[in-house]
């Protein structure tokens, strides 16, 4: 993992987000890309009118320097880029995430009843994007990454993708919790499948991870989750987001929606 891409509007949410990405990038000795979008969805009609030369020219001088000093600061190579786009935010932000290896960007959460319910901007940049994004909320301060834990029901799924999780994981030398939740309900046959498929996973990456096995029995997926991070205290949530067909999605609760509206830890989402 060698090259980070970190989009900012110079909010308090996104230079924290700049922060722990400039010391993520130095930890994995990659290269990181500070992006300001001026979108014209953003502009009022006056600015239209009127253009946002300065506006642009004053973002990119001031992205500039910031690069500038996160390169002194933490060796890193840093650089800064500045557009005006006519897409959506989520749409820029996957067009230039592409020949990155992960996205970090910071998040309040949903502001309003309506971004819950349709999904924040960071949760609309998450779903686009096809590379890993590490959502990082408002205020969180970095700490070094020494044990993840990836959430994700592999029992029902018959496979757990792990392929994404490798690069950072090995990067920063971090321990790896697979954390299975499973029905309150206790069954002989479930626990017996789900340690044959243990077996599998672990013949499989085991060479490669430094990796354990923990389960929680819940009906409560996104709060069993939150509880389990809120006992064990990693230093990052990992989550697969699972393509499904038009019937799935309308009837399957996003957990990854629910989480990065209210999350106040890291979490790492990737596409299976």
């Amino acid at each position: 993992m060698k090259k980070i891409l970190c989009p900012t509007d110079f909010s308090d949410t996104a230079q924290n987000a700049v922060a722990y990405a400039a010391k993520l990038a130095q930890a994995m000795h990659a290269d990181l890309t500070l992006l300001n979008v001026q979108s014209v969805f953003d502009f009022t009609p006056v600015e239209v009118v009127r253009g946002k030369d300065m506006t642009f020219a004053g973002a990119a001088e001031r992205l500039e320097a910031e690069s500038r000093q996160i390169s002194k600061a933490f060796k890193i190579g840093c650089y800064a880029e500045v557009l005006t786009s006519a897409s959506r935010l989520s749409t820029v932000i996957h067009d230039k995430g592409i020949g990155h290896d992960l996205i970090v960007m910071g998040s309040d959460g949903a502001d309003d009843l309506y971004q819950f319910f349709s999904g924040s901007n960071t949760y609309n940049a998450i779903a686009k994007s096809e590379i890993p994004v590490l959502l990082v909320p408002s205020g969180y301060t970095y700490t070094e990454i020494s044990k993840i834990v990836y959430a994700f029901d592999y029992l029902r799924e018959r496979d757990l993708p792990l392929t994404p999780l490798v690069p950072i994981t090995k990067a920063l030398q971090a321990e790896l919790v697979v954390l299975q939740v499973m029905e309150e309900a206790y069954s002989k046959d479930a626990e017996d499948d789900l340690r044959e498929l243990q077996f599998i996973i672990r013949t499989r990456y085991g060479d490669d991870l430094n990796f354990r096995y923990d389960t929680i029995r819940s009906n409560e997926i996104t709060q069993s989750i939150n509880s389990y991070i809120s006992r064990n205290q990693p230093d990052a949530l990992a989550l697969c987001s699972v393509h499904r067909n038009l019937i799935e999605r309308v009837f399957h609760k996003s957990i990854i929606k629910n989480i990065t509206a209210y999350c106040n830890y890291p979490v790492f989402v990737f596409h299976e």
